[in-house]
Protein backbone atom coordinates (compact mmCIF):
# COMPACT_ATOMS: atom_id res chain seq x y z
CA UNK A 1 0.00 0.00 0.00
CA UNK A 2 1.03 3.48 -0.71
CA UNK A 3 1.37 6.16 2.36
CA UNK A 4 0.02 9.68 1.51
CA UNK A 5 3.21 11.64 2.59
CA UNK A 6 2.42 14.82 5.05
CA UNK A 7 2.78 18.42 3.25
CA UNK A 8 3.72 21.06 5.37
CA UNK A 9 6.62 22.39 7.44
CA UNK A 10 7.82 21.26 10.76
CA UNK A 11 8.06 22.98 13.25
CA UNK A 12 12.11 23.14 13.19
CA UNK A 13 11.82 24.86 9.80
CA UNK A 14 9.24 27.49 10.86
CA UNK A 15 11.50 28.37 13.70
CA UNK A 16 14.31 29.02 11.28
CA UNK A 17 12.33 30.84 8.49
CA UNK A 18 10.96 33.20 11.32
CA UNK A 19 14.86 34.08 12.47
CA UNK A 20 16.20 34.42 8.75
CA UNK A 21 12.86 36.93 8.38
CA UNK A 22 13.31 38.41 11.39
CA UNK A 23 17.55 39.02 10.81
CA UNK A 24 16.26 40.51 7.12
CA UNK A 25 14.00 42.92 8.81
CA UNK A 26 15.77 44.12 11.47
CA UNK A 27 18.72 44.69 8.69
CA UNK A 28 16.44 46.81 6.94
CA UNK A 29 15.03 48.98 9.91
CA UNK A 30 18.78 49.79 11.15
CA UNK A 31 19.55 51.38 7.33
CA UNK A 32 17.05 52.98 7.20
CA UNK A 33 17.03 54.72 10.37
CA UNK A 34 20.29 55.22 9.53
CA UNK A 35 19.50 57.23 6.30
CA UNK A 36 16.41 58.78 8.11
CA UNK A 37 19.22 60.37 10.76
CA UNK A 38 21.66 61.11 7.90
CA UNK A 39 19.01 63.00 5.96
CA UNK A 40 17.86 65.26 9.60
CA UNK A 41 21.79 65.53 10.22
CA UNK A 42 21.99 67.35 6.56
CA UNK A 43 19.22 68.44 5.60
CA UNK A 44 19.38 72.07 7.63
CA UNK A 45 22.63 71.75 5.87
CA UNK A 46 21.99 71.79 2.23
CA UNK A 47 18.53 74.54 3.36
CA UNK A 48 21.30 76.90 4.36
CA UNK A 49 23.61 76.49 1.41
CA UNK A 50 20.63 76.97 -0.93
CA UNK A 51 19.92 80.23 0.72
CA UNK A 52 23.25 81.48 0.85
CA UNK A 53 23.53 80.63 -3.03
CA UNK A 54 20.48 82.26 -3.58
CA UNK A 55 21.48 85.34 -1.36
CA UNK A 56 24.74 85.60 -3.07
CA UNK A 57 23.11 85.88 -6.49
CA UNK A 58 20.33 87.86 -6.07
CA UNK A 59 22.77 90.85 -4.60
CA UNK A 60 25.31 90.27 -7.26
CA UNK A 61 22.49 90.73 -9.67
CA UNK A 62 21.33 94.16 -8.19
CA UNK A 63 24.83 95.26 -7.95
CA UNK A 64 25.82 94.33 -11.57
CA UNK A 65 22.93 96.41 -12.78
CA UNK A 66 23.68 99.20 -10.52
CA UNK A 67 23.33 102.85 -12.00
CA UNK A 68 24.89 105.89 -11.65
CA UNK A 69 21.27 108.21 -10.94
CA UNK A 70 23.16 111.29 -9.98
CA UNK A 71 26.56 112.94 -11.29
CA UNK A 72 27.24 114.44 -8.19
CA UNK A 73 25.15 112.52 -5.60
CA UNK A 74 24.66 109.94 -3.06
CA UNK A 75 24.26 106.94 -5.91
CA UNK A 76 25.96 104.83 -3.35
CA UNK A 77 26.57 104.06 0.04
CA UNK A 78 27.78 101.70 2.07
CA UNK A 79 29.83 100.60 5.47
CA UNK A 80 30.21 97.28 7.21
CA UNK A 81 26.41 96.09 7.86
CA UNK A 82 24.73 97.82 5.17
CA UNK A 83 24.79 99.17 1.88
CA UNK A 84 22.27 100.91 -0.19
CA UNK A 85 22.01 101.98 -4.02
CA UNK A 86 20.75 102.87 -7.57
CA UNK A 87 19.78 100.05 -9.75
CA UNK A 88 17.26 98.13 -12.14
CA UNK A 89 14.83 96.11 -10.85
CA UNK A 90 12.18 93.25 -12.60
CA UNK A 91 8.60 94.76 -12.17
CA UNK A 92 5.67 92.59 -12.61
CA UNK A 93 2.26 93.44 -12.19
CA UNK A 94 -0.95 91.61 -12.87
CA UNK A 95 -2.12 92.07 -16.34
CA UNK A 96 0.60 93.74 -17.82
CA UNK A 97 4.62 91.90 -18.97
CA UNK A 98 7.54 92.42 -16.43
CA UNK A 99 9.93 94.81 -17.26
CA UNK A 100 12.93 96.85 -15.78
CA UNK A 101 12.39 99.79 -13.45
CA UNK A 102 14.40 101.77 -11.46
CA UNK A 103 14.88 101.32 -7.87
CA UNK A 104 17.27 102.57 -4.69
CA UNK A 105 17.98 98.88 -3.27
CA UNK A 106 19.01 98.35 0.29
CA UNK A 107 20.58 95.44 1.93
CA UNK A 108 21.50 95.55 5.75
CA UNK A 109 21.94 93.86 8.31
CA UNK A 110 18.96 92.96 11.34
CA UNK A 111 21.42 92.75 14.27
CA UNK A 112 18.32 92.00 16.68
CA UNK A 113 16.34 89.84 14.38
CA UNK A 114 19.75 88.09 13.23
CA UNK A 115 18.63 88.48 9.32
CA UNK A 116 19.75 89.85 6.41
CA UNK A 117 17.16 92.52 5.10
CA UNK A 118 16.33 93.76 1.52
CA UNK A 119 14.53 97.10 1.01
CA UNK A 120 13.13 98.11 -2.42
CA UNK A 121 12.17 101.96 -2.85
CA UNK A 122 10.91 102.62 -6.64
CA UNK A 123 10.12 105.93 -8.17
CA UNK A 124 6.15 105.30 -6.43
CA UNK A 125 8.35 105.67 -2.86
CA UNK A 126 10.74 108.48 -3.67
CA UNK A 127 13.52 106.00 -3.38
CA UNK A 128 13.24 106.93 0.26
CA UNK A 129 14.65 104.03 2.17
CA UNK A 130 11.78 105.12 4.86
CA UNK A 131 9.39 104.02 2.41
CA UNK A 132 10.99 101.01 1.48
CA UNK A 133 9.54 97.87 1.47
CA UNK A 134 11.85 95.46 3.09
CA UNK A 135 11.66 91.37 3.51
CA UNK A 136 14.17 88.94 5.30
CA UNK A 137 16.70 87.01 2.60
CA UNK A 138 18.81 85.20 5.12
CA UNK A 139 18.17 84.33 8.40
CA UNK A 140 20.28 82.92 11.61
CA UNK A 141 23.16 85.50 11.07
CA UNK A 142 25.09 86.87 13.68
CA UNK A 143 26.69 90.38 13.88
CA UNK A 144 29.87 88.60 13.99
CA UNK A 145 29.12 86.81 10.72
CA UNK A 146 28.82 89.26 8.47
CA UNK A 147 30.37 92.56 6.62
CA UNK A 148 30.28 94.46 3.16
CA UNK A 149 33.98 95.75 2.22
CA UNK A 150 34.55 98.19 -0.68
CA UNK A 151 37.35 98.13 -3.11
CA UNK A 152 40.00 101.14 -2.97
CA UNK A 153 42.96 101.97 -4.45
CA UNK A 154 46.43 101.11 -2.88
CA UNK A 155 49.33 102.55 -5.06
CA UNK A 156 49.86 106.21 -5.37
CA UNK A 157 51.29 105.59 -8.92
CA UNK A 158 48.41 105.72 -12.29
CA UNK A 159 49.60 102.75 -13.69
CA UNK A 160 49.51 100.48 -9.97
CA UNK A 161 46.19 98.57 -10.18
CA UNK A 162 46.57 97.29 -6.72
CA UNK A 163 43.80 97.71 -4.61
CA UNK A 164 42.59 97.02 -0.74
CA UNK A 165 39.47 96.34 0.77
CA UNK A 166 37.74 98.84 3.50
CA UNK A 167 34.91 98.47 5.75
CA UNK A 168 33.24 101.91 4.87
CA UNK A 169 32.38 103.99 0.93
CA UNK A 170 34.19 106.99 1.88
CA UNK A 171 32.44 110.47 2.00
CA UNK A 172 34.32 111.94 -0.42
CA UNK A 173 33.77 109.23 -2.93
CA UNK A 174 29.88 109.37 -2.12
CA UNK A 175 29.42 112.64 -2.58
CA UNK A 176 30.51 112.77 -5.92
CA UNK A 177 28.84 110.17 -6.58
CA UNK A 178 31.08 107.16 -7.44
CA UNK A 179 30.36 103.40 -7.20
CA UNK A 180 32.17 101.16 -6.11
CA UNK A 181 34.31 98.95 -8.20
CA UNK A 182 34.00 96.16 -6.61
CA UNK A 183 32.32 94.67 -3.28
CA UNK A 184 33.00 91.68 -1.02
CA UNK A 185 29.99 90.08 0.71
CA UNK A 186 31.05 88.11 4.28
CA UNK A 187 28.62 85.68 5.52
CA UNK A 188 30.11 83.25 7.85
CA UNK A 189 33.11 81.47 6.84
CA UNK A 190 32.13 82.31 2.75
CA UNK A 191 32.33 85.61 1.02
CA UNK A 192 31.97 86.07 -2.62
CA UNK A 193 33.37 89.34 -4.55
CA UNK A 194 31.47 91.00 -7.31
CA UNK A 195 32.99 93.54 -9.78
CA UNK A 196 30.94 96.67 -11.08
CA UNK A 197 31.98 96.81 -15.01
CA UNK A 198 30.78 100.89 -14.14
CA UNK A 199 32.13 100.78 -10.90
CA UNK A 200 35.35 103.06 -10.15
CA UNK A 201 38.31 102.24 -7.17
CA UNK A 202 37.86 104.17 -4.14
CA UNK A 203 40.25 106.75 -3.19
CA UNK A 204 40.75 107.97 -6.78
CA UNK A 205 41.51 111.67 -7.97
CA UNK A 206 40.04 111.31 -11.16
CA UNK A 207 36.29 110.43 -11.67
Amino acid sequence: MNRRKNIGFTFIELIIAVTIFSIIAVSIYSVFRSGVRLWYRVSPMIQDNQSLRLFFNTIASDLKNSVQYLKNGENFEGDRRKMSFMTLVEVSEQGFPSRMELAKVIYKLDSTAKSVRKGIATRLEGFAEDYAKFSDILNDIEDKDFAFEYCYKMGSSPIDYSYEWKSEWDDKDKESGRIPRGIKIKVRDNSKVVFIPTGTLGGEDAF
